[in-house]
């Protein structure tokens, strides 16, 4: 029994040995980044086969514990945003420790946000997934009024800016519209993390986004009309569980109008 309990701490002192650990500096009650901790950050990014495991928010003792832990998680998700607006993986942990833990003497040291990660080289292939064929069945074989996701079709959070590897999807739809001419499409727009009216009209610009981007690569207007439902109809209750979750929900789908 003893060996086991020695093999299970060996795992998890291994596994914590393989973390490394990045500590971004804020200014009192900021919860951006100055330029020298910006500039920092930046060359940070550029280190190779970089995976972040989870992001960290801290504060000082200055203010109400409630309002520390905001300010923290504030912190938090200022920097997971730059992050996932990077090609790197967005599945990552963000949480807020506010006041709660080991305080220093020096104060600029406790205003922070720690990014926990390690360095994983990929061993394995890169599949391709034929997007093209899926969403061409799928129309092929759709009814009118039938509504169709699109898959990895995904923006960043708060953005109408398409992932790198959404690129191709939208190309497929624009593929699948010009072969064929009498389909016409209603592009619906959802977002994540909020129930209630978008006061930004993300979803409402990811909607025009994306049917601009098919009207200047050659289809005609008319064959295209657009729909905000806010958070009104996610995939995952809300509030999500993680980023997984709020990813599929900030997304675009197509309804069948004509064929």
């Amino acid at each position: 029994m003893r060996f086991i309990y020695f093999i299970l701490f060996l795992c998890i002192s291994l596994s914590a040995f393989s973390q490394k650990k990045l500590t971004l500096y804020f200014d009192t009650n900021s919860s951006e980044l100055t330029k020298k901790e910006l500039d920092k950050f930046n060359s940070f990014l550029k280190t190779k086969d970089l995976k972040i495991i989870k992001v960290i928010g801290f504060c000082d003792l200055r203010s109400s514990n409630k309002y520390n832990d905001s300010l923290a998680l504030e912190r938090a998700n200022f920097v997971a945003s730059l992050i996932r607006l990077s090609t790197f993986n967005s599945v990552f942990e963000v949480k807020s420790k506010g006041e709660n833990f080991n305080q220093l003497k020096n104060l600029d040291l406790n205003r922070k946000v720690e990014i926990h990660f390690k360095i994983e080289k990929s061993t394995s292939s890169s599949i391709k997934i034929n997007t093209d064929k899926e969403l061409s069945d799928l129309v092929a074989k759709s009814k009118i009024g039938d509504k169709l996701v699109l898959k990895n079709l995904h923006f960043y959070d708060r953005t109408d800016i398409l992932y790198p590897e959404s690129f191709k999807t939208r190309e497929e739809l624009l593929k699948v519209l010009k072969e064929n001419p009498k389909l016409k499409i209603q592009i619906q727009g959802h977002i994540c993390c909020s129930p209630g009216k978008d006061k930004e009209e993300i979803a409402l610009k990811r909607c025009v986004g994306t049917v601009e981007y098919l009207v200047i690569n050659g289809i005609e207007k008319s064959r295209l009309s657009y729909k905000s439902f806010d958070a009104e109809q996610p995939i995952y209750p809300i509030p999500e569980k993680n980023e997984e979750e709020r990813k599929a929900n900030r997304r675009v789908e197509i309804l069948i109008i004509d064929k």
